[in-house]
């Protein structure tokens, strides 16, 4: 009796410091591993255990111990949303154009209520311990349906068939292939979705880009509109239908199109060809510090914050944010994405000087938010640093970052050119385009029209080849047959082009494709 007690006592503080972990996780599973719980959990349940003991030292009552982490932890795990949920609601203008909110209103706010509400929870002669059951029932229902959800899906590694085009490699055919840079500038509109949706003139930038002895295809579109989804399709050289067949529309492994990423056809091949591949880490799992390259330059591998060293990933972008941390995470969390962008910008005109064969990848996540540089490379101040969610609202801070990169990126591509021993090989694309009419992504199908998709399917794709022999790339091409074509002109390869085509679909069924191709097109 004495044991159940014990740990009765330590339940609420416990389930609710895990339940929001075990939520995000759930909510997110698509582009998670469960190494996100392994380095978590524990953290938070040695955490939970402190606070209980701490409050059970203060207050001499295992009762209102126990209501009191449960209030604390609810409250700390989900001052994010509440914050992220009254951004556009609770502010106060002043003159000159200042602007308080709503951090520097909701949380003196919430430290109000909590004070109210720990001195009276201190100073009642209630027992709580009924109350205290039903709390652990309901959050324990909650967790067991949670962790029930997330055991059913299935890590299983996939990886695309090409079986019809399977090649062998012949070393002496490709001593000496040129290098190969594939540079992604994520979330990059193509020219005319610019001009028209965001009355942009990007024409100059495109030019510059023909001058230096470019391809632009002015009519390309992503084969997905998920970077979850487009990029595994790029560096397979093939569609994904097969996920929605082998783990149906609603996944039971959504995290297989990941893994092709990260044991993808295209680097496999360059490596039997001799090449050293290389990698610029981002914070998207599918490009992080992980891929596996044989040179991966990873600059800013973690921030600070409480004299703690956090690992700069997407994961933990955004699972802090819903939480009390938020207030103090912008700052040094902007810090650490500013330095990963332009520590590849810096770094990577230095690539052709170094020795050997080189197939050299760039994820550059930019003008994708977060939205942390003005047009001029300056600093966004009081950056929002969402990630996914976008909206009309937010087009100037986009054309800022396309601004931006559009400017650091021509340079960049002179001196691969120039430097290089012998002319390379340069693909330069987005992985899909913008969703300022999409919106956030709980609303993408009830915003899904001809202009959503239009503005999200259109991309920039241009391609440098040393020959400059365009023949099999045409204004329409798609990534998914880029290294289809450049296999079949540098390596001897003898691939059939597929069918150029679009596929949309949504964050709650991610391999519920649908057929766009012809839908959201101008003439």
């Amino acid at each position: 009796m004495k044991l159940f007690r014990f740990l009765a006592f330590f339940l609420p503080g416990l389930l609710a410091s895990t339940f929001p972990v075990l939520s995000f996780y759930s909510a997110n599973i698509a582009e998670l591993s469960p190494i996100f719980l392994n380095n978590l959990l524990p953290v938070v349940i040695a955490a939970s255990f402190v606070l209980s003991f701490m409050l059970l030292f203060l207050t001499r009552n295992q009762n209102k111990a126990s209501l009191l982490a449960f209030i604390l932890s609810i409250t700390f795990y989900s001052y994010g949303h509440l914050s992220r949920l009254f951004n556009d609601k609770l502010f106060i203008q002043l003159p000159n154009s200042l602007v308080i909110g709503p951090d520097k209103i909701l949380l003196p706010l919430i430290i109000f209520m909590l004070t109210i509400g720990i001195f009276k929870i201190l100073k009642s002669k209630l027992d709580f311990s009924q109350l205290i059951l039903y709390i652990n029932l309901a959050l324990g229902v909650l967790i067991a349906y949670l962790a029930i959800s997330s055991s059913n899906v299935h890590r299983q590694t996939a990886t695309g068939e090409i079986s019809d085009d399977t090649q062998q490699l012949n070393q002496a055919g490709v001593l000496d292939s040129p290098d190969i840079y594939h540079i992604i500038l994520d979330g990059y509109a193509r020219e005319d979705v610019l001009r028209e949706i965001y009355n942009y003139d990007n024409r100059e930038f495109i030019q510059a880009l023909e001058e230096l002895g470019f391809f632009v295809a002015n009519r390309s579109r992503a084969n997905y509109i998920h970077t979850h989804l487009s990029l595994p399709s790029t560096f397979n050289m093939t569609y994904l239908d097969f996920l929605a067949e082998k783990y149906g529309k609603n996944p039971s492994n959504e995290f297989a199109a990941l893994d092709m990423m990260k044991d993808n056809e295209v680097s496999r091949k360059l490596k039997g060809y001799g090449y050293s591949t290389i990698n610029f880490a981002t914070w998207w799992a599918g490009t992080d510090a992980g891929y596996p390259a044989d040179i991966s330059y990873n600059e800013d591998k973690s921030f600070k914050l409480l004299g703690m060293d956090i690992a700069t990933s997407e994961t933990n972008m955004v699972f802090l944010q819903t939480t009390l941390l938020s207030p103090l995470i912008k700052e040094v969390l902007g810090q650490a994405l500013r330095g990963k962008v332009l520590y590849t910008l810096q770094k990577l005109p230095d690539i052709p000087y170094q020795s050997g064969k080189k197939y050299t990848l760039a994820h550059i996540i930019t003008p994708h938010p977060p939205y942390l540089f003005n047009a001029d490379g300056s600093v966004v101040p009081n950056y929002d640093a969402q990630t996914v969610d976008e909206g009309e609202d937010r087009r100037p801070l986009y054309l800022n970052q396309v601004t931006f990169i559009s400017r650091q990126i021509l340079p960049i591509l002179r001196s691969l050119i120039k430097n290089s021993p012998t002319p390379p090989i340069i693909i330069l694309q987005s992985d899909h385009g913008p969703a300022s009419l999409l919106g956030e992504r709980e609303t993408w199908r009830s915003n899904y029209s001809s202009d959503a998709i239009f503005e999200r399917s259109s991309i920039l794709y241009a391609v440098f080849l040393p020959d400059a022999n365009y023949q099999d790339f045409s204004a329409n091409s798609t990534p998914v047959n880029t290294y289809r074509i450049i296999f079949n002109r540098y390596f001897d390869t003898d691939y059939s082009l597929l069918t150029d085509k679009t596929y949309f679909t949504i964050y709650e069924k991610f391999y519920d494709f649908e057929d766009v191709t012809d839908f959201g097109i101008r003439p």
